[in-house]
């Protein structure tokens, strides 16, 4: 009979540092699954020591605005900025599995204020972080995959005094 490896609870430790995007699936109740920013999508999650978190997604390829003052850019373009980024801030807490990110800013205003619980899992060097929400016909699954970046290679190596 083969061993069923069990998954350990998620530690403060485990979480804090610097994360790189991978992946947004949303799974529908009928299976369907979509990507809300596409395949090139990129962005970065930051859990500090002292409960600091940001989370910031952007999809790619996001043409620059006409004006370098986005005020003085037309409404239209202003909209599709908005529509390809996602992004909230404010403090986190581990509590066993889950994660509560206390939303304090955010591009959507509806979020700020608002506690977001995600369920925390680890494999290798991945984090996903996951939570269901209803829709009609059941729940449909958020799940983003976060990897820790590799160290660079002149990071890596000591310099001599």
């Amino acid at each position: 009979m083969a061993k069923v490896k069990r998954l350990r609870r998620p530690r403060v430790s485990d979480l804090t540092g610097r994360w790189e995007y991978l992946r947004w699936e949303i799974v529908y109740p009928d299976g369907t699954t979509t990507h809300p920013f596409g395949a090139d999508a990129c962005g970065t999650l930051l859990y500090t020591a002292d409960g600091g978190m940001s989370a910031n997604i952007m999809a790619g390829a996001r043409p620059a605005l006409s004006k370098a003052n986005p005020r003085a850019a037309s409404m239209a373009e202003r909209a599709r900025a908005f529509d390809g980024y996602f992004g909230y801030a404010g403090r986190w807490r581990l509590e066993g599995e889950r994660v509560a990110h206390e939303v304090t800013v955010a591009s959507n205003p509806a979020l700020v204020g608002s506690v977001q619980w995600r369920t925390a899992t680890f494999r290798g060097r991945s984090l996903t972080l996951s939570v269901e929400e209803p829709v009609a016909g059941g729940l449909r699954v958020h799940r983003l995959v976060w990897q820790r970046p590799r160290r660079a290679r002149s990071a890596q190596r000591s310099k001599a005094p």
